[in-house]
């Protein structure tokens, strides 16, 4: 037996002289005593042969069925056995055999679903897209389109992101959970608006068949959003890891304004006063204060990882499998976490690599095997799945079966809610019918990876492009403070510093340090031209400068700004001290000048270089050198 072990998925390939051969059941779990069918996919890559297969029950040690079948050169059968189900409930397995050689064993389930509750179930596909526009509004990054429009799947389907719509029409019954990023919509709202033009030179007016693919796309997420078949989360605008920016660079304000106006993107795009109250946390980069943000944006729930988040947080914990209120102790503030099943979710997400449909179909039915085991455990009430919607698909060294396999998924899924052993659901159901009734108060800050290496560490050039934001960052900060707020030029700064943190740009395999800097220089540009209009236009001794003795110095300062602003005065400068031991605080009016005298003491005589700065929270505005020449001071005649 041949197995093609370069497939990552659940279940390898398996060839037998070039017969590849599978066994799936038509369920994954089955009342007792119930018809089940048994399908053996025969798919032969090679000449016209006859083949014997036999069926094998582990349980009870017998053949169970057994046929000799010509199967024509390069063709797909799919052969059917009806068997009955045993009449208690367990996990039951068979063996195929091809030419007495074993290829594939396979198990279904047998359980009375109204011997405790239904289980939850929900899948979170995260669609998401960086802002992937220049800021002349050409786009440099075409995956927004490219995944709806493009041929990747077929043929299947189209792009993922047209395919994931088109299997909700298809499967009316099947609810899901969907993360339309702020970004992504909103990069589709301006193609159906206004068109889209590329940076090499492509341009699609809204009424081209390829943005009317991308409406259609868009209507078909909300026409199941209000029939209530899919929750849409909203999220952070540009997709960034909020937990490393509130911990690390204390940029909690970013992170508010970007959800904030994330929410307002999600509910104007869906349309139809759509009001989310779930949230994506981007790579799960949670932080504890991530929770008075969202708490205080009526944000209700989000969605964590128990191997990174679950397993390590502090409180009254029971099972992961069922909805937590994570409290911040400090401010009493308070959000929902369901938290994902990480090897469930890294099995869609990573184990995908599939080597042919019958392939592909084994797997779905592998994968919906374990969603149905987890009915067996009743602490199990909610069972999430959460990863990427597209690049899961995208990433397949075998796309189109990507699209195979979701349908085939699907199907299971349905069985398994069909017959009561789950219940296909959204977030949002799940939230208003599953309470919270365990309390966390601490989750360490983490993300899905277990690290933060990934957006910084795993590129050598990572902390210098880290330490360059952060200056950004801190003179956006300086510029709101000297002007007692925000204005027009510190929100554009703002706006262009949401996109060059999204976090896609800074991911080490994907490292696009060209975006970072692009949207870097637009705003350290907005910045530099404000501040600027700052100058110490003069600095002079107000008097001669005496050893140990204090003298002014007469420094003026010029406000070119439309705007009053408030600095300080720092002295610098061996052995010169301001005599306050503060910075002087001076208020200006707009387009003025302002004089003032600082007391300065110098403690050393000679010729020295003083350095008289402007500074605002923390960041020199300007400063100016100047000579001063001390002089020894002499002691009082005796008499």
């Amino acid at each position: 037996m041949e197995v093609l072990d370069k497939y990552s998925s659940l279940i390898k390939p398996k060839l037998i002289n070039n017969i590849e051969a599978y066994m799936v059941f038509d369920k994954p779990a089955h009342k007792p005593n119930a018809e089940a069918k048994i399908y053996v996919l025969l798919n032969n890559h090679g000449s016209r042969r006859d083949i014997h297969y036999k069926i094998v029950s582990i349980d009870r040690n017998r053949e169970v069925f057994s046929k000799r079948i010509n199967v024509d050169e390069k063709k797909f059968l799919i052969e059917t056995i009806s068997i009955e189900t045993p009449d208690k409930p367990g996990r039951f397995c068979y063996k195929l055999f091809i030419d007495n050689e074993q290829i594939d064993n396979t198990c279904f389930l047998v359980g009375d679903p109204s011997s405790r509750e239904q289980m939850y179930f929900t899948i979170v596909w995260h669609h998401h897209q960086a802002p992937n526009y220049l800021p002349d509004g050409r786009i440099h990054g075409p995956w927004a389109y490219i995944y709806v429009w493009s041929d990747l799947l077929k043929p299947y389907g189209k792009g993922p992101y047209h395919y994931h719509s088109v299997m909700l029409n298809i499967h009316p019954h099947f609810k899901a959970t969907y993360n339309l990023s702020p970004s992504l919509l909103r990069q589709w709202q301006i193609a159906v608006e206004k068109g889209v033009e590329f940076v090499n030179g492509e341009k699609y007016d809204p009424n081209h068949e390829k943005i009317r693919l991308v409406e259609e796309t868009l209507n078909n997420y909300r026409e199941a959003l209000f029939k209530g078949q899919i929750d849409v989360l909203t999220s952070i605008y540009a997709h960034t890891i909020g937990g490393f920016l509130t911990d690390v660079l204390g940029a909690t304000n970013i992170v508010e304004e970007e959800i904030r106006y994330g929410k307002e993107v999600t509910s104007k795009i869906m349309g139809n006063n759509y009001n989310p109250q779930g949230i994506w946390t981007p790579e799960m980069a949670f932080s504890m204060k991530l929770i008075p943000i969202y708490y205080d944006l009526d944000i209700k729930y989000t969605v964590l990882d128990d191997k990174f988040h679950f397993f390590h947080a502090e409180g009254n914990k029971d099972s992961q499998y069922e909805p937590y209120m994570v409290i911040d102790t400090e401010s009493k503030k308070y959000i929902t976490v369901f938290f994902r099943d990480h090897d469930l979710s890294d099995i869609l997400g990573f184990r995908n690599n599939f080597y042919s449909e019958p392939h592909a179909w084994r797997n779905a039915y592998e994968f919906a095997l374990r969603v149905a085991e987890k009915w067996f455990d009743k602490n199990v009430k909610v069972l999430t799945i959460a990863l990427d919607g597209e690049n899961w698909m995208s990433f397949s060294v075998n796309p189109p079966l990507t699209a195979y396999f979701l349908d085939k998924m699907i199907i299971y899924l349905e069985t398994l809610s069909d017959n009561k052993f789950i219940k296909l659901s959204t977030l949002r159901e799940i939230y208003n019918k599953v309470p919270a009734n365990r309390i966390l108060t601490n989750i360490p800050t983490n993300s899905w990876l277990g690290t933060f290496r990934k957006w910084r560490g795993e590129v050598p050039q990572h902390e210098e492009y880290w330490i360059k934001t952060y200056s950004v960052y801190r003179k956006l900060l300086a510029y709101e403070e000297m002007i007692g707020g925000r204005d027009e030029f510190s929100n554009e700064a703002r706006w262009a510093l949401w996109h060059a943190l999204d976090s896609d740009y800074w991911w080490a395999e994907f490292w696009l340090p060209k975006i970072i800097d692009t949207w870097l220089s637009v705003a350290e540009n907005i910045l530099n031209n404000r501040i600027n209009k700052i100058q110490i236009i003069d600095v002079r001794p107000a008097s001669e400068f005496y050893e140990d003795e204090k003298a002014g110095l007469v420094v003026t300062i010029r406000n070119q700004l439309e705007k009053e602003i408030r600095v300080s005065f720092a002295i610098g400068g061996t052995g010169f001290s301001s005599v306050n031991n503060d910075l002087e605080t001076v208020k200006m009016n707009p387009n003025s000048s302002y004089t003032r005298i600082i007391p300065v003491k110098a403690k050393f005589i000679g010729k020295h270089k003083m350095v008289v700065s402007a500074i605002s929270k923390g960041l020199i505005i300007d400063s100016k050198i100047i000579d001063i020449n001390v002089k020894p001071k002499l002691l009082p005649n005796p008499r």
